[in-house]
């Protein structure tokens, strides 16, 4: 979750779990949560995005990946016993590179491809959350429906061009990192041309 202490406005990306833990987070931060950002249309990236939602009024923000997944979260189950998914809609479709306001916070999303067709990366104040492109001395898989390295290479290369360096990368699993970090260290992207 990123909220402004002063507003006490508040985003959550990819609520993959529990809904009452998000919302009681947020209370004791003092924020609300005025929107969702789900970042790609895996199950443990929006598992709980329809409860929150109901919960707290918030908007729900994706690709049309994320809307087709959460339109039909049954069809799309990638393997048995993930998290089930309660179907929800997406009311702010993401398409291509935009930047808006949710609940006051400014985010920039832009188009990440390659974990996943519809993925996206959040600019939210100063920070990258990135889902399951970027990780820690790794990145996403890319053998799952949709997937594609060469894209996933892209989309890394596109946010290092695009941001400082040191921008900090919060993954959705794992440690946060920076760009500079993972240009240099990480095994992953070494063949990469810069």
């Amino acid at each position: 979750m990123i909220h402004d202490e002063s507003s006490g406005a508040g985003v959550v990306v990819d609520p993959g779990g529990d809904s009452a833990a998000i919302g009681r987070m947020a209370a004791e931060a003092g924020s609300r949560v005025d929107a969702i950002l789900i970042t790609h249309g895996h199950a443990d990236h929006l598992g709980a995005t329809a409860e929150l939602a109901a919960a707290t009024g918030a908007g729900i923000c994706g690709s049309g990946e994320v809307a087709m997944v959460l339109g039909d979260p049954d069809r799309y189950e990638l393997f048995p016993g993930m998290p089930k998914v309660t179907p929800a809609a997406v009311g702010r479709l993401l398409e291509g590179d935009t930047t808006f306001t949710a609940g006051g916070i400014e985010v920039r999303a832009v188009a990440t491809p390659g974990h996943s067709p519809g993925s996206i990366t959040y600019h939210i104040a100063g920070g990258l959350f990135c889902g399951d492109l970027l990780f820690h001395g790794s990145v996403g898989r890319t053998d799952l429906p949709g997937g594609s390295f060469e894209q996933l290479a892209a989309s890394v290369k596109k946010l290092m061009l695009m941001f400082p360096p040191r921008t900090p990368v919060y993954p959705g699993h794992g440690n946060a990192t920076t760009l500079v970090q993972e240009k240099e260290n990480n095994p992953f992207l070494t063949d990469l041309d810069w």
